[in-house]
């Protein structure tokens, strides 16, 4: 029920997020992502000197990468990518079935939103794991400010249930994101999105 409730909130928050990203003019790319960048299951992201979600991968997904490659990708490393219960939305599990590692959402065929869930820690590289923990999404988390620096907004969405925080990093394309219910505290999810574009 809680996990249903994140996704439900995913796709509400981040398909705003996306609109504003892609109205300021980022556009996925029409070409499968380049294989080049850095992948999160091999190499710590936190520790390069920019961050750009554009330059991430996550089992060989990019963002913009067309869900065939996306496919493709994350069956090489024995995952399987399965239709979500919302439309243009996927979920990649481990191989046996159990764990829900990530969250796609596509657009006209294009990965435009990639969400880690908790069982995506153990697959991290470095201390970037440490971006799934439960205090990530405090309003001075020691480990977000080292890791990340300071977000360019948060919010702390009130609803019948409980709570969502969300921190933003726009420029960089990533937000991380927790909700407070009182069926229970869901785990953060850390996003990625296009960046906001410069000005």
């Amino acid at each position: 029920m809680v996990r249903r409730l994140i996704f439900v909130l995913f796709f509400t928050l981040v398909s705003s997020a996306a609109v504003l990203v892609l109205a300021s003019g980022a556009q996925p790319s029409n070409q499968d992502a380049s294989v080049s960048g850095t992948e999160i299951t091999k190499s710590d992201f936190t520790r390069l000197v920019a961050i750009r979600s554009t330059d991430l991968s996550v089992f060989g997904v990019k963002l913009g990468d067309s869900l065939s490659a996306a496919k493709a990708s994350v069956e090489r490393y024995g995952l399987k990518l399965v239709p979500a219960h919302f439309a243009d939305a996927f979920s990649v599990y481990e191989k046996d079935g159990h764990a829900e590692l990530i969250g796609l959402r596509t657009e006209e065929q294009r990965i435009v939103k990639i969400a880690l869930f908790d069982g995506m820690a153990k697959y991290l590289a470095g201390e970037s794991r440490l971006l799934m923990g439960d205090e990530a999404t405090r309003p001075d988390s020691p480990v977000r400010l080292r890791l990340l620096g300071r977000e360019d907004r948060r919010s702390d969405r009130q609803d019948i249930d409980g709570h969502t925080v969300t921190c933003s990093y726009d420029k960089e394309g990533l937000l991380l994101i927790r909700s407070y219910s009182r069926l229970g505290d869901a785990p953060t999810v850390l996003h990625l999105i296009f960046p906001a574009k410069a000005r």
